[in-house]
């Protein structure tokens, strides 16, 4: 059985990533648990725990999502548990934060690795979603309609600036202000809490973000070929 950490940022980022393992795992047998960090020293078990069974009746993956509370913890929280997530044989250690606020991405990039031992890197990804995941989101377009039927790619595109179909979605500079805009236009809103965030992400078109959306927005690109990655 091959196991998988993930550190993620924030609330948004693990309940996306388990619908996406979900999504496109689903067909292998896996499980998945998610944890909360409440300080350095604690974990939080969070009632978001899913296992599938293969054909043969045995779990192929064991994802472990870590909510870290805040970006720049996401680091930290993966070299402070390298050694003992390598000890207990994960196979795999992926790390999802965002950019905004901040501006510089090449200065972030730079950093990205910083303090993890050259012999645990071919252990660990870290993904930025630039510039918040939200970004992803706004660029499924056959999910608008679902939210609200007075939504549709026209209207992000009219709030956006862009063409969300056809360009990348990075180049938005608050991409969870921008879907908060185009909800609007719906007479529904967005924001950071469970119950809008878990809404949106059920209703996300993933054969679409899997097969069209990585191929304008790179940073999804790097994260689904992590997960790619896992099942060869």
């Amino acid at each position: 059985m091959k196991k998988i950490a993930l550190f993620v940022e924030g609330q948004t980022e693990q309940i996306f990533i388990e619908k996406l393992i979900r999504e496109i795992i689903g067909r292998h047998g896996f499980s998945i648990e998610n944890y909360k960090f409440i300080n350095e020293n604690k974990l939080e078990s969070i009632p978001l725990w899913f296992s599938a069974k293969n054909n043969n009746g045995h779990s192929e993956y064991c994802f472990i999502i870590y909510d870290c509370c805040g970006d720049d913890s996401v680091q930290s929280f993966i070299r402070e548990r390298l050694d003992s997530l390598q000890s207990e044989a994960f196979s795999m250690v992926i790390g999802i934060r965002d950019v905004f606020p901040e501006t510089n991405i090449e200065k972030i990039k730079q950093h990205l690795y910083f303090g993890i031992p050259e012999n645990q890197k071919h252990l660990t990804n870290i993904i930025l979603a630039i510039n918040e995941t939200e970004a992803w989101f706004i660029a499924d377009e056959n999910h608008y309609p679902k939210i609200s039927n007075k939504i549709s790619y026209e209207t992000a595109n009219e709030i956006t600036g862009i063409d969300v179909r056809k360009d990348s979605t990075e180049v938005i500079p608050h991409p969870s202000e921008a879907l908060k805009q185009i909800y609007m236009k719906g007479k529904t809103t967005y924001d950071k809490s469970q119950k809008k965030v878990q809404r949106t992400v059920n209703e996300l078109d993933y054969e679409n973000l899997y097969i069209n959306v990585r191929n304008r927005n790179n940073s999804l690109n790097e994260l689904l070929t992590c997960l790619d990655g896992i099942m060869q």
